[in-house]
């Protein structure tokens, strides 16, 4: 028990490593810190192209004649602006309905489930001359950190999802 007592002592009096322990801790930190930082960046990035193409979509709806109006064309021009998406064709979601004075704007968001890739089933209705149109918009996107998107709204094991959403009057005839 001495011996090993005395190896301790001379153990503790020894400082060489010292900086190596405090520089794993500090730029373990700093590095961990800093990726996070640059994954919100990223998520904000792809949120912002993701409602930038659906406003630039509804757009090109409204300037446009109505016989382009199809799912499959909205979301092929969605994908087309938003250039950061991945998958943006496989991932993307997209809902219409009628905007109704009386119950407002639905307030459940659809997206493609990836753990059991399901795509959900939305409504897809265009509406008829002079009626409001609620497009929505749903995106899930993988993290770079899986370990850091517990402080994402609405975060799963399958991703973080990215909602966009817009409303335009179908032009009178």
């Amino acid at each position: 028990m001495l011996k090993w007592f005395k190896k301790s002592t001379g153990f503790r009096k020894d400082e060489r490593g010292y900086t190596s322990v405090e520089f794993v801790i500090v730029a373990t930190t700093f590095l961990m810190a800093f990726f996070w930082v640059f994954e919100t960046g990223l998520i904000m990035a792809k949120q912002m192209m993701l409602e930038q193409a659906l406003d630039r979509t509804v757009r090109d709806l409204r300037l446009s004649s109505s016989s382009l109006y199809t799912h499959d064309y909205i979301k092929d021009r969605i994908c087309d602006y938003a250039l950061i998406l991945q998958d943006c064709g496989d991932n993307l979601v997209l809902e219409a309905d009628v905007y109704d004075m009386t119950t407002g704007f639905p307030q459940t968001v659809q997206c493609v489930d990836k753990e059991n890739e399901i795509t959900p089933i939305t409504t897809w209705e265009t509406g008829q001359r002079s009626e409001i149109v609620y497009l929505r918009a749903c995106v899930i996107i993988d993290p770079m950190m899986p370990n850091g998107i517990a402080l994402f709204p609405g975060a799963s094991a399958s991703g973080i999802p990215l909602f966009a959403d817009s409303a335009f009057a179908n032009e009178p005839a």
